[in-house]
């Protein structure tokens, strides 16, 4: 199984399953059927359009050998979020390499390089080099894939609970507390104070002196007190939840007094 992960600007991890050849095969067979229907009823009106008027009918014919070539899947592609009804039967999808939804222009450039993925062989829908490409990456991109930028993924659909999720935050987040309530215990009193300074008045800084401070705070509570960020944690949410134990902890010691 072959992952994919994208970090967000806010540093939030998203991993998706790589789709593969067999699967992308099995969705390429779904939308041949729906297809060659298509491709049937464009047949169909081009020989009821030559007996209306010769010398017609060639040129709807042309047209619906380019809209099963290119605009089915165009059109589902941008409409449907990245899907197929082939793709959607076996569960894939089409994304970018940043993890959004495809836009028109990745989609219709996608789409477009399908006349070369058929290389050497001029039959439509026989996507020869396209397949020898993506079996030679590891994300199993074809040609469209790699100068759209996009990438093909497996859609989850058995999601975990949204409570089974909190559940196992939770207990993440009350180790991690009480870990931090033990190793800032060992504080003075002018450090504990220092801390809480900062956050209060960290919007009175500058961005980069900002960053520059917290930055340093946040390795000092690693080296010396020995406590680190969660994974994908930046500095400053770092110092504040820090910053947070030590509040909880001086408004309890005054209620309990």
């Amino acid at each position: 199984m072959i992952l994919h992960q994208v970090i967000t600007t806010e540093k939030v991890p998203f991993t998706y399953r790589v789709a593969g050849i067999g699967s992308r095969f099995v969705a390429w067979l779904v939308d041949l059927g729906l297809l060659v229907v298509i491709l049937f009823i464009g047949i169909f009106l081009a020989v009821v359009v030559e007996i209306g008027r010769a010398g017609l009918g060639g040129a709807v014919s042309l047209a619906a050998g380019f809209a099963v070539q290119v605009c089915y899947f165009l059109f589902f592609e941008w409409a449907w979020r990245g899907q197929t009804p082939g793709k959607h039967v076996t569960g894939i999808r089409v994304v970018t390499w940043n993890g959004t939804n495809v836009s028109f222009l990745q989609s219709a450039g996608r789409n477009l390089l399908r006349f070369a993925d058929g290389l050497p062989f001029p039959v439509p829908l026989l996507y020869t080099l396209g397949v020898a490409v993506a079996a030679c990456n590891r994300e199993h991109r074809r040609l469209g894939d790699l100068a759209a930028g996009t990438l093909v993924v497996h859609v989850e659909r058995r999601p975990r609970p949204v409570q089974a999720l909190q559940e196992s935050r939770s207990q993440a987040d009350r180790a991690w507390r009480q870990q931090a309530r033990q190793r800032l215990a060992h504080l003075n009193r002018d450090q504990k104070q220092t801390l809480l300074d900062l956050v209060l008045r960290r919007d009175q800084l500058r961005l980069e002196e900002r960053a520059r401070i917290f930055r340093a705070a946040a390795m000092y509570f690693r080296r010396e007190v020995g406590l680190a960020p969660e994974q994908y944690q930046s500095d400053e949410k770092f110092v504040l939840a820090l910053a947070a134990e030590i509040g909880t902890r001086s408004a309890s010691s005054l209620l309990a007094v």
